[in-house]
């Protein structure tokens, strides 16, 4: 009898991580930025993208800015680069766009 104590206490540590796993991503609520430059094939331009990223997950979220248009914060497309499973690689016929252009 002795020797169950232990079981009590790996079915707690084992619940309390089936919480956090199930409900994660609504308790870890924030972002962080990042960058990537690509090929857009919406646009078809290579462009500079400030991506918002979930912290718990790493799925890209939001677009803060993105040098194909005018000013890059004034995103006004349905951002469809937030739902590719891998960005294009730049190509090499068209200049990456450079940073001077972007406005913090």
């Amino acid at each position: 009898m002795s020797n169950l104590w232990p079981l009590p206490i790996f079915l707690g540590a084992a619940a309390l991580f089936l919480v956090l796993y199930s409900f994660g991503a609504r308790l870890v609520t924030g972002t962080r930025p990042f960058r990537q430059a690509f090929w857009c094939p919406f646009r078809n331009t290579n462009v500079r993208v400030d991506f918002a990223e979930s912290a718990w997950d790493g799925r890209l979220v939001d677009v803060q800015g993105c040098t194909a248009f005018t000013p890059p914060t004034g995103v006004h497309c349905d951002k469809a680069c937030l739902v590719l499973k891998r960005l294009p690689a730049l190509r090499a016929e068209t200049p990456a766009p450079e940073t001077r252009y972007w406005v913090w």
